[in-house]
């Protein structure tokens, strides 16, 4: 889901995007069916939260597990190669309840009870012109900062829209598109509205985007973008990313992004916000040491919706987005394979916010944290090789009219990919 920060995994994910596209490129003189791929992954997951504040609902807690088919065609040969992608969903109760319902990894009936399984698929076709651009209609996974597709829960939510991407300049990755429905990561429900906020007179928001990353070299990347959410708000994005060699194994990594959001809703709806990022990660062979600062500012806090906020201090339970809220991270990472132990990995981290406006929220206390550890690893060899099994475990303290309160969370998850073609 993330590396070291959040919104870092942009240069990730225009590497892999480019890597992807150069694959099609090739599969589109390979034919539809050669040059075709498929997997299906398996994801079983235990969520626990459990609400300290005694208000509402005591703890949300639920076991289920996922299967995810993703098939991308090859391109039909010639100038133009045509291909078709298919992605179908399929989530299983494992233990649930009434009282329990709510975690994000099943969906929720009108009677509060919960479905034995659910399930869905998905299309999209696509089109390759001259190798380095490429047009598709239908469901789409984008990840990018004004708007992100996200797989924090059983299976990865998605979106319906068209988009074009090009890299025809050596360095530079482009895409722009208009999403105009959103599918949930646990319903197999119709589409909705991409961002889904329906309260006041909102009652569309497509959201149309453009920007792109360039890597300078191996070192620097930045990443411009724009977006229009319809009834809701105009956001820009600015983010670069440097690492800096220091020599005798160690790099310093700084990373920082900007969001302006002008508000674009009817009277009585707000989301005018500048939120900004600065963090910096040092190296140290298996080790690697991050703090980051973050603040906002404007006339309301950071809205957003899925995994659109690539912010370094957005991370498993809290945004710290809230209006005016200034914030601050200390994290460690450590990669066991400095002990002799290949696929395990820890990572901890503790974060503080405070000055948030009060009035504006309608809570009493100005300040909250949230603690939150991560255990992970991936077997190397025999029969079971491959297999992922993270914990993951967090404590937050806020006030209790904030994003739920306090929380004490603990997630089990234990994931598998196979490759078909």
């Amino acid at each position: 889901m993330r590396t070291t920060i959040r919104w870092s995994s942009i240069a990730l994910a225009v590497a892999l995007g480019n890597g992807l596209i150069a694959t099609q490129a090739v599969a589109q003189g390979e034919g539809f069916v050669e040059g075709a791929s498929a997997t299906l992954s398996n994801r079983t997951f235990y969520f626990n939260r459990d609400f300290r504040d005694n208000v509402g609902q005591s703890k949300r807690e639920e076991t289920a597990t996922g299967f995810a088919l993703h098939f991308q065609s090859g391109y039909t040969e010639g100038p133009v190669g045509l291909g078709a992608d298919v992605l179908a969903l399929a989530g299983i109760k494992l233990d649930s309840g009434r009282g329990r319902a709510g975690t994000g990894l099943l969906p929720v009936d009108n009677d509060g009870s919960v479905p034995n399984e659910y399930s869905e698929i998905r299309g999209a076709v696509k089109a390759n012109f001259g190798g380095d651009t490429v047009l598709r209609y239908g469901y789409h996974l984008p990840e990018n900062p004004v708007i992100a597709y996200e797989d924090s829960r059983l299976l990865p939510n998605h979106y319906f829209g068209y988009s074009i991407t090009n890299t025809s300049i050596d360095g530079l990755f482009l895409e722009a598109g208009r999403m105009t429905d959103r599918g949930e990561m646990n319903d197999s429900a119709e589409y909705e509205d991409p961002y889904g906020f329906s309260g006041g007179d909102i009652d569309h928001d497509k959201v149309t985007y453009l920007g792109g990353t360039y890597e300078f070299s191996d070192n620097l990347s930045a990443s411009l973008y724009t977006s229009k959410a319809e009834d809701l708000w105009k956001r820009h994005f600015a983010g670069i990313t440097h690492t800096a060699e220091l020599g005798n194994g160690l790099n310093l990594t700084t990373d920082l992004a900007h969001y302006h959001t002008s508000d674009d809703s009817p009277v009585g709806e707000e989301f005018g916000n500048k939120a900004t990022s600065l963090a910096f990660t040092l190296g140290a062979g298996f080790h690697d040491f991050t703090v980051a600062y973050q603040r906002m500012g404007g006339d309301s806090g950071y809205e957003y919706a899925d995994n659109a906020i690539y912010l370094a201090n957005s991370v498993q339970v809290i945004d710290f987005n809230a209006k005016d809220e200034r914030s601050w991270q200390a994290r460690y990472d450590y990669n066991f394979e400095g002990m002799g132990i290949p696929g395990l990995s820890f990572m901890t981290r503790y974060v503080r916010g405070s000055n948030i406006d009060t009035d504006f929220v309608g809570i009493d206390r100005d300040t909250r944290w949230e603690r939150s550890t991560d255990l992970r690893y991936t077997i190397q060899r025999g029969a079971l090789q491959g297999l992922d099994l993270t914990w993951r475990n967090a404590t937050v303290r806020q006030d209790a009219g904030l994003d739920g309160g306090d929380i004490d969370e603990n997630r089990l998850i234990a994931s598998y990919t196979w490759t078909l073609l």
